[in-house]
């Protein structure tokens, strides 16, 4: 791929040979802008929690007989020169703890740093989707035809992923400046993120995030249901400032002693092409994920993961065409014989403003706002802030699956520095 096929970026050297990594490749130009913004975040954060926190904070879930701690967030945050309305989740959680006398604590805890150092740096975005048990379907049965399979009582499987399913796209090397594509056959070994600030500038990921479904029914429980996203998609962007790598003990404020601090992080970036929805995976302003392990001497591991995300203001794009409808509709009656008559009329009118996009959900909520005078918001909750809250309490349970099925993996290698004796789907990042 030339300069002039990623839009005339000088220093692109980026090698695409497939359809999909062409498409992939529009979002380039816009990683320098998205990355910007997410360090505006990253840097606006870690001041924030230096200061103790977010001020307006609320409780996002409740956890039973589990240790685990969250909450959700409202702020501002400077981004872009300008101050936007954020909002976002931080939640802790238990992760592993070591099995050994009081005398080998320290000694079994130093060990435990040196996995959790590799795991966490190398492979734990190669094995964050998982595929759930599914029914055994026995091959020598035949499926029966499509109008008849409501008879038939066989197992009928489906493929389940929780979690996210990284893939690396491109890597921008650091001092050279060039950007290259990752072959297809490596798109899920991630790179390791200790060479991120070594050797690489940045790479861009994408992510597919399974099982995303925000469901709500704004008529109430029995009027229709609206389902946002379904195994979303979304580009991400990693520098080193998103990379954390505490490799040397430190004390907290309350006394404990953090053997090593080990995270991954990005900064997402809009998708090139517009979709059906105007906020979530794909569609953020601005919007970065961390997510740290921390292990203390006396052998216990957590995970802190913190989101945060410019507000809603949009939640779905509904385009409507008049033109392009009616004459798509004459296009089909007449099969296909009134396209070419229909040209100049459509090359006429595409001048016109008669295209626009609005959001239905927005309009639903100030309308039922604005004629019952805020009682609809007070009394049945209809607001974006109630939309807001339940995509962060998504969001929490999406992270809470990925890094609770990530402790099987963890759990099932022994020697995590030792690469050849992981199993071929840890070293590859691709799931069986």
């Amino acid at each position: 791929m030339t300069a002039a096929q990623t839009n005339s970026i000088p220093e692109t050297l980026a090698i695409s040979s497939t359809p999909e990594q062409e498409n992939d490749a529009r979002v380039i130009p816009t990683v320098p802008k998205y990355l910007a913004r997410g360090l505006d975040l990253k840097r606006w954060w870690d001041e924030v929690e230096r200061k103790g926190g977010p001020e307006n904070q609320f409780p996002l879930e409740r956890s039973f007989s589990r240790p685990t701690r969250s909450f959700g967030f409202y702020d501002n945050a400077p981004v872009g020169g300008s101050t936007m309305p954020v909002m976002g989740n931080v939640q802790e959680m238990f992760y592993d703890q070591t099995r050994a006398p009081a005398s080998l604590n320290r000694e079994s805890a130093e060990w435990m740093k040196s996995q959790l150092r590799e795991f966490v740096m190398k492979y734990f975005m190669r094995i964050s989707s998982f595929r759930q048990p599914e029914a055994y379907v026995n091959s020598a049965i035949s499926i029966p035809p499509p109008a008849f399979q409501f008879l038939s009582w066989c197992p009928n499987p489906t493929a389940r992923e929780v979690g996210f399913g990284f893939s690396q796209l491109f890597h921008k090397t650091l001092g050279s400046g060039q950007i290259y594509s990752v072959p297809t056959y490596q798109k899920h070994a991630i790179v390791d993120q200790r060479a991120i600030g070594n050797t690489l500038e940045w790479i861009v990921l994408k992510v597919r995030i399974f099982d995303f479904t925000l469901t709500t029914r704004p008529l109430g429980a029995h009027g229709p249901e609206f389902v946002f996203g379904e195994n979303e998609e979304s580009y991400l962007v990693v520098n080193q400032d998103f990379v954390d790598f505490k490799d040397e003990p430190f004390a907290t404020d309350n006394g404990r002693t953090v053997l090593g601090e080990y995270g991954i992080g990005y900064s997402f970036v809009k998708s090139p092409t517009a979709g059906p929805f105007g906020y979530g995976p794909g569609a953020f302003d601005a919007a970065i994920e961390l997510i740290k392990f921390r292990i203390y001497d006396t052998g216990y591991v957590s995970v802190r993961m913190i989101f945060v995300a410019n507000r809603v203001h949009q939640v779905l794009n509904v385009v409507v065409d008049p033109v392009d409808w009616s004459l798509r509709f004459a296009d089909t009656m007449s099969l296909g014989l009134a396209s070419p008559l229909l040209q100049p009329v459509r090359d006429l009118l595409a001048r016109l403003p008669l295209r626009f996009t609005f959001d239905p959900v927005s309009a639903y909520i100030s309308l039922a706002d604005g004629i019952s005078s805020g009682y609809a918001s007070e009394q049945f909750c209809i607001s974006m802030e109630t939309l807001e809250v339940l995509f962060l309490l998504k969001h929490f349970q999406q992270h809470y699956q990925a890094v609770l099925g990530s402790l099987l993996t963890w759990r099932l290698v022994e020697d995590w520095l030792n690469p050849d004796k992981l199993p071929p789907w840890v070293v590859t990042g691709v799931t069986v």
